[in-house]
């Protein structure tokens, strides 16, 4: 039939095989056809065959009849009907040819006791049943035909997982807007969006997807289209060989939500502690993961060359000293000071030691830090003085050289004995009769006080004193042992007070 004819009445044939003229396909999507398709199926179920009424003697049994009894409503429904077609106009159906029909004495030995009783007629009913499903079945038939040959079939894959689908669209972009595809900004679609498709054309869509990446402590926010951790960390440069990762390799990445992701890559680093060198490999990230493998326990007060929470990279040295805090006791000696006094008894330039200075001594407690056995810290604590230090008197010499009577004549001058000999007789530095002459006249018998020319010499006695204990004339004029003996009797009578000397160089 040509498009714009009226299709003719179905007839059906005494064999009980219906046929049909070919109707007009009409061009129906993929859901009108499925739509139609169950209208179909509820129309066969809600016309049931009509009943024939037992008894029924009006109208004789004939060949006809029976042949169109015999004939069950799903033998209608299930025998092939009609053939699909596709044509430039569109698809037709045609007419299959009729089934041979039965021989008439079979029917008639097959068919049931007609009664005397009249029948009604039901083969309009039936065969009006059958025209009908006829038509539908017709139609979904050419309607799916239309969307299988109108539509392109494509191959899509999005992160890595496939599926085959058809669409009506012309382009890449009309097969993601059906599949509910949205591309954002990072996303990867190969053909481009605004591709034509073809048939069997392949779709790839590689999603943008956010990782929160840490390399060996070192935190990055890092994008990629990989579908997998081990593509990722590939497109990222990162060598997992050997790696510690926190997630399968073959483990696929979230789209949506940043995945967090850890690697610590294998590294060779060398520790240096109590005198040992240690080689370590191991996947560590921190300076304290290696020097746990290394097995080097590091104590609070002990010093490292880098901060345990440190990344550490391949080929680095860690050293690792300890510090260690002692206390020490010792022996010290306490120096004394020195004083100087300006005397016109001495030429000038000259200088002579007026009380001798003695160093003291201390025993000192000391808080002592050492560095891997260095000592770098020394803090004193607690001091016990033991002997204290005595303070040395020097005299400087402010004589004039051009006036002799400004200043001293040399202890041998008209001495009967020498200077050795004078300090003998004394008894020697232990003697306190030698520190009062070292102090009042440094051992010259000769000596005379120039300020005010009224003590005179070893023991410096005014004329007076030398007189109260027997002498007589200057005192500087007796030799000296002479000089000894009269200030023997002196202290005697009056004890050590009686020079000045004795109370600064600790006698009385």
């Amino acid at each position: 039939m040509r498009q714009g004819e009226s299709a003719p009445d179905a007839v059906l044939p005494t064999h009980g095989i219906v046929t049909a003229t070919p109707v007009e396909a009409p061009l129906l999507t993929r859901r009108e056809a499925l739509a139609r398709e169950r209208a179909a199926q509820a129309a066969s179920t809600a016309i049931p065959a009509p009943e024939a009424p037992v008894g029924s003697v009006d109208q004789p049994a004939t060949a006809s009849a029976v042949e169109t009894e015999a004939t069950p409503a799903s033998a209608a429904d299930t025998a092939p009907i009609a053939s699909v077609t596709d044509e430039a106009a569109g698809t037709q159906a045609e007419a299959i040819p009729p089934r041979p029909t039965a021989d008439p004495g079979t029917v008639a030995a097959l068919s049931p006791a007609v009664t005397a009783e009249k029948k009604k007629p039901r083969s309009r009913v039936r065969t009006a049943q059958i025209v009908g499903q006829a038509v539908v079945i017709t139609a979904l038939v050419a309607g799916t035909g239309a969307f299988v040959g109108l539509s392109t079939p494509v191959d899509l894959t999005v992160d890595g997982e496939g599926s085959s689908t058809r669409t009506f669209g012309s382009t890449v972009a009309d097969v993601l807007a059906a599949e509910g595809i949205e591309i954002e900004r990072g996303d990867e679609v190969s053909p481009a969006l605004d591709a034509d498709l073809t048939r069997g054309m392949d779709i790839s869509v590689s999603t943008s997807k956010d990782v929160e990446l840490s390399v060996d402590g070192i935190a990055s926010q890092e994008t990629t289209t990989a579908h997998t951790v081990g593509q990722a960390l590939a497109d990222m440069g990162i060598d997992a060989r050997g790696a510690e990762v926190s997630m399968d390799l073959e483990a696929r990445l979230a789209d949506g939500a940043a995945t967090a992701l850890s690697v610590v890559t294998p590294k060779t680093v060398t520790v240096r502690a109590d005198g040992e060198t240690i080689p370590v490999e191991a996947t560590a990230a921190s300076v304290s993961e290696v020097l746990a493998h290394a097995g080097v326990e590091v104590a609070d007060t002990d010093f490292v060359t880098a901060p345990l929470g440190a990344p550490v990279v391949s080929g680095q040295n860690i050293d690792v000293m300890r510090t260690e805090t002692t206390t020490e006791e010792v022996e010290e000696t306490i120096e004394h000071e020195v004083e100087k006094k300006e005397t016109d008894r001495l030429l000038e330039g000259e200088t002579k030691v007026e009380t001798k200075g003695e160093d003291g001594k201390r025993t000192v407690v000391y808080e002592v830090g050492t560095l891997d056995g260095d000592e770098i810290t020394r803090v004193e604590k607690s001091e016990e003085i033991l002997q204290k230090p005595k303070k040395e008197v020097v005299l400087v010499g402010t004589g004039d050289p051009e006036d002799p009577d400004s200043y001293e004549v040399p202890a041998d001058d008209g001495s009967t004995m020498t200077t050795e000999q004078i300090k003998e007789m004394l008894g020697g530095p232990g003697s306190p009769w030698y520190k009062i002459v070292k102090c009042e006249s440094e051992f010259n018998p000769k000596a005379v006080n120039r300020q005010n020319n009224k003590y005179f010499g070893l023991f410096q006695f005014g004329i007076p004193t030398w007189q109260g204990v027997g002498g007589s004339g200057n005192p500087a004029d007796a030799s000296p042992q002479e000089q000894f003996e009269r200030a023997k009797v002196l202290q005697e009578r009056y004890g050590w007070s009686q020079w000045e000397c004795a109370g600064m160089v600790g006698v009385g």
